[in-house]
């Protein structure tokens, strides 16, 4: 899979940088064989994560959605959303990476000292929108050509600083983050002790392709809390 790293500088008082589970890869866990994956795959799942019951070797490393190196509870909560179906569902499970990334964020921001981003559910409904138009143009200027913090405004928030990193083509919140750490202007963000807010958007597109966003900012119309 590509994945895309640039980075970009920004005016005064706004740090900008970037860098970079489908239908598909639901459909992998098919825990029976069947053919279909619904609610006894589920079932055969939750039973195996318990060490009730064992699952075929080739469908295990399938069943770690998140792609985290493990299979537990939370891709449980992945495939029983994807068995119920529909638009919600697919909401959820971006929704579920978003947040993952911003927990990875303020983990790594208490390991060195530093005060936990508040997450925000405004700066994340950005985030989410912006995430959608970077998979039409992979840019810090929207596809009307617009910088990329006038989504700001259309959810209440008013900044007195903010930034952005975006990211396409890693397949989990883990390589997402580490991306982003592996470069400074990016790390930076992440470390940014004069922002108090975080907001994540992550969009799949109809091919699989996770896109990833994340704001950081200052100012007001922003609430939450530290995850």
């Amino acid at each position: 899979m590509v994945k895309k790293i640039i980075a970009l500088a920004a005016a005064a008082v706004m740090s900008v940088g970037c860098i970079s589970a489908s239908a598909a890869t639901y459909g992998k866990v098919d825990i029976n064989l069947d053919g279909k994956v619904n609610v006894t795959d589920l079932s055969m799942l939750s039973a195996y994560i318990k060490g009730k019951k064992a699952i075929y070797t080739s469908v295990v490393s399938s069943a770690d959605l998140n792609r985290d190196g493990r299979v537990n509870v939370t891709d449980i909560s992945m495939l029983a959303s994807y068995v119920k179906g529909g638009t919600k569902a697919r909401e959820t499970t971006m929704s579920q990476l978003a947040k993952e990334l911003a927990v990875l964020v303020n983990n790594e921001r208490r390991s060195r000292g530093l005060t936990a981003y508040v997450y925000s559910s405004e700066l994340s409904a950005a985030a989410s929108k912006r995430a959608q138009e970077i998979s039409k143009v992979f840019d810090h200027k929207r596809p009307d050509g617009r910088d990329c913090f006038t989504v700001l405004p259309e959810y209440g928030i008013s900044i007195t600083s903010a930034g952005e990193n975006i990211a396409y083509g890693q397949d989990s919140p883990k390589s997402a983050f580490n991306g982003f750490m592996n470069s400074a202007p990016h790390r930076s963000s992440i470390l940014d002790a004069n922002k108090k807010y975080l907001g994540v958007g992550v969009y799949r597109d109809g091919n699989g392709t996770l896109y990833w966003v994340q704001l950081f900012a200052s100012g007001s119309g922003m609430s939450g809390s530290q995850v």
